[in-house]
């Protein structure tokens, strides 16, 4: 008697079953790598770096191969002062492995176990704010950094200054560290992101990662120190800023969250609209007055074609393919970096613009309170008047600032946002008032600083 297909050794079920495995076995294993990673890059990190250290005090002989890992290459002591260099690369990576062993210790180790103590016991809630945490510090310290070097330069106040430097390619060790490891931090953003687990704005973040890297990777091969400084601090005054309006949020501080979200705005346009702005102008303006059109010797900046490139555009390379050679300066290199500029400000004033947008519609709808529950399985019913999603992220760092609720929003930053409760319209003495939530709190609901749901 023959036996059933499902008892049969080679059955088309248990042939299924094992392709299924095999497949199962290559999805978990590529799965189970990432999170290995992730679980092991405070060790990876630390090992690395450790490593290389030893080595260049036990080894004397390995010193010429561990120390661009170690400190800034390229030393003039005759100067004393920088110049660029292949070895650049190697400080860049061993900067790449700190910041990712930073990163992780100061989540884990520092501000999770912060949160636990503030009262945010689910993992999420204070995975969140440790990773908001990071952001403050990293922002706040560089920032504060780029603000002493830009005030104690002869081009603060004075934009016309940046330019009379160039095309000279030595560069103060501070200045060189401060280039140097801001690119370094773009590029291990780069990293964190396909390392962590994949959230919704997955790809959206690598193309901002990796446009800014090119960018400062760019200005720094044409050494222009000085412009990624002022842009820099432009930029990094308002990414700080954000961050710590919503720790105060979570934390329940309700007033020094509407206060952080006041100076975040006021901040967002002195910065990026009033003075970046007066900074591109004066790239406008200045070149080729201060800098003029012609290539120049990136040794002795002495200019050896006043008629400039003959060809399109392949001068435009010339500084990545030879650092020590010439490097020129032309209408098309000014516009090209005129346009870069320009693009991220219709980014900024497009985001302004939504962001001015939801809070005065907000305003206008009236005051009411709140009711949103702290529970992250509390899933509130929406009704029609419930308002809509608009992510507003961030050039610098893509950080979601979010305007409405209509079912869960998602934060760049992977962190999930409930919906609101039912939005009731009432009238009295002529106007439209919301009794789910005032004017304040449902305004930095929109931006990101609401209660860890």
């Amino acid at each position: 008697m023959a036996k059933p297909l499902s008892s049969q050794p080679n059955s088309v079920t248990e042939v299924n079953a094992c392709v299924s495995t095999i497949e199962g076995r290559r999805a978990k294993g590529d799965t189970t790598f990432r999170q290995w990673v992730l679980q092991n890059q405070i060790g990876v990190c630390v090992t690395i770096l450790t490593m290389i250290f030893a080595l260049h005090n036990l080894y004397p002989s390995l010193r010429p191969y561990t120390s661009p890992f170690l400190q800034l290459p390229h030393y003039q002591p005759e100067k004393g002062t920088y110049v660029q260099g292949w070895d650049d690369i190697y400080f860049a990576m061993g900067a790449i492995l700190a910041f990712t062993a930073v990163r992780a210790i100061a989540i884990e180790w520092i501000f999770q176990p912060i949160a636990r103590q503030w009262g945010l016991k689910k993992q999420k809630a204070s995975l969140r704010f440790a990773e908001q945490g990071w952001i403050l510090v990293y922002y706040g310290g560089y920032w504060t950094y780029g603000m002493f070097l830009w005030y104690n330069s002869k081009y603060w106040n004075n934009f016309r200054e940046i330019w009379t430097d160039w095309p000279s390619r030595d560069i103060h060790g501070v200045l060189k560290w401060y280039c140097l490891t801001q690119l370094s931090f773009w590029l291990q953003q780069i990293l964190v992101i396909n390392i962590e687990e994949r959230r919704k704005d997955h790809y959206q973040m690598l193309v901002h990662h990796i446009v800014t890297s090119t960018l400062l990777g760019s200005a720094y091969v044409y050494g222009f120190y000085n412009v990624a400084n002022v842009v820099l601090c432009i930029m990094d005054i308002v990414d700080f800023m954000l961050p710590t309006a919503k720790m105060l949020k979570y934390l329940g501080y309700e007033r020094a969250c509407t206060v952080g979200f006041i100076v975040f705005l006021v901040t967002w346009v002195i910065s990026r609209h009033v003075v970046y702005n007066l900074l591109w102008w004066s790239i406008y303006k200045n070149v080729p007055d201060v800098m003029p059109y012609g290539c120049y010797s990136a040794t002795t900046t002495e200019m050896i074609d006043p008629n400039g490139p003959i060809d399109n555009w392949s001068h435009l390379l010339h500084p990545f393919q030879e650092i020590g050679g010439r490097i020129c300066m032309s209408p098309r290199i000014k516009w090209v970096f005129l346009s870069f500029l320009l693009f991220l400000q219709v980014l900024a004033l497009i985001w302004f613009t939504m962001i001015l947008r939801v809070a005065v519609k907000v305003l206008k709808s009236g005051s009411a309170e709140d009711s949103r529950s702290d529970d992250e399985e509390d899933e509130p019913v929406e009704t029609e008047e419930s308002a809509t999603i608009n992510s507003i992220t961030d050039s610098t760092n893509g950080t979601a600032v979010v305007s409405g609720s209509s079912g869960s929003a998602k934060l760049a930053n992977g962190s999930s946002v409930q919906g609101h409760h039912p939005v009731r319209i009432r009238t009295g003495r002529g106007r439209v008032t919301l009794s789910d939530q005032n004017d304040r709190k449902a305004l930095l609901g929109r931006i990101g600083c609401d209660k860890p749901t």
